[in-house]
């Protein structure tokens, strides 16, 4: 099982490198557009947002010894962007979250859950993820928020600002000197900055007060299958047991604590800690170790700086949003977009086995076609006994 197989990782004696720097941001095409449309939309706290992501990053990258990615629980957001729900209720779906992982983790089976997440159905549950990923790189581009005006009204559509981005990502994929996510960070930024020229917000500095979270028996018993039951299984899948083994096929020996259980109690604690703060429910995911890895990171450090720049934000309170906004919106989407491609090519290691790779395949179509991964795992679960099935008898 040797497909894009990890680097040997040499012990950096410098304090920073452009590749710590360059790999922090891999995965900021995840996390900034959906915690800014949760702020923007569901009123979410900023200051608790960014203060609980920025703490997630650093202590995670501190035990598990790899750079360990952290975004918002996805099936979360979407039902509750799409419903309009209120922080509260947002915030208890994490905390009951937090409680069910808890437990998992608690009592130690975690390792028992994740032998019904078999090679192909982890393939199929990253197949979709890397889809879903394209496909929202694609709508973030194609938005009418991707088009950038300048000052002299001259209109820049987000496809073209996507067409530069992924010409930079091609020149300079395998530069270290000047390592392709830091250099189309930069570049989107001063674009941005150039657009905003004359009418940027004013930025003002200091946290917003953080109210916490009074937990209501009735709500979170109402946030139990609206939101918490359609993200279970994708957690699971994607943020435990393939996190677990995109991590153990990029970073080798380096990932030895990243462990089903140990990602279990590490998501149950961010989730328990974020809903009492009133901030976005959190996980890690497989999608995001690789961001991270294929944009240069190797080390913890990448995670310090991306969660060092986390906490900055929280200092920035309501003005958090505007200073992202100088990242044009068609760069996150190109981020996505090539983030996608890398996980989607997971797959490379089951496509001589037919059967495996059609139920990869059915798991990642199901998945991408009714956004819920959910549903993809059901239906690989099944495949994948209609074919043991088929293989003790014939």
């Amino acid at each position: 099982m040797a497909i894009d197989t990890a680097i040997p990782v040499k012990q950096d004696t410098q304090l920073l490198t452009r590749m710590d720097v360059a790999g922090a941001f891999g995965d900021i095409g995840v996390l900034f557009p959906i915690t800014i449309a949760l702020i923007s939309l569901n009123h979410l706290n900023p200051t608790a947002v960014f203060l609980a992501a920025g703490l997630t990053y650093i202590l995670a990258g501190w035990y598990f010894q790899i750079p360990m990615p952290v975004q918002p629980l996805k099936a979360v957001a979407a039902i509750a962007l799409a419903t309009g729900l209120p922080s509260s209720s947002i915030a208890s779906a994490g905390l009951t979250m937090g409680i069910v992982l808890a437990l998992i983790a608690v009592t130690r089976s975690a390792a028992w859950l994740a032998k019904l997440f078999t090679l192909p159905i982890v393939r199929g549950i990253q197949l979709g993820l890397g889809l879903m990923l394209i496909r929202e790189g694609v709508r973030l581009i194609m938005g009418r928020s991707a088009v950038l005006v300048f000052s002299n009204g001259a209109a820049v559509m987000g496809w073209v600002i996507a067409l530069g981005a992924a010409i930079v990502l091609a020149l300079l994929w395998k530069s270290r000197r000047y390592p392709a996510a830091l250099a189309l960070l930069a570049l989107g930024i001063a674009v941005g900055l150039l657009a905003q020229w004359g009418k940027m917000p004013a930025f003002a500095w200091g946290p917003l007060p953080i109210s916490f979270l009074h937990p209501s028996l009735g709500e979170l018993w109402r946030v139990l299958p609206l939101l918490v039951i359609p993200q279970f299984a994708l957690t699971f899948g994607n943020s435990i047991v393939a996190t677990e083994n995109t991590a153990k096929l990029l970073y080798g020996d380096q990932a030895k604590r990243v462990t089903v259980n140990g990602l279990s109690a590490s998501i149950a604690i961010v989730n328990l800690v974020s809903g009492m703060l009133q901030a976005a429910p959190m996980c890690h995911g497989s999608g995001g170790v690789t961001a991270h890895y294929k944009f240069g990171a190797r080390t913890p450090k990448s995670t310090y700086i991306i969660g060092g720049l986390c906490l900055l934000l929280a200092l920035f309170g309501g003005a958090a949003v505007g200073v992202l906004h100088m990242i044009p919106i068609a760069v996150l989407g190109a981020f996505l977009i090539f983030v996608g491609i890398q996980h989607s090519m997971y797959l490379r290691d089951i496509a001589k086995r037919i059967p495996h790779l059609l139920i990869a395949v059915a798991i990642g179509l199901i998945a991408v076609v009714t956004t819920n991964l959910m549903w993809g795992f059901m239906i690989g679960f099944a495949l994948q006994g209609i074919l043991l099935v088929y293989e003790k008898t014939y």
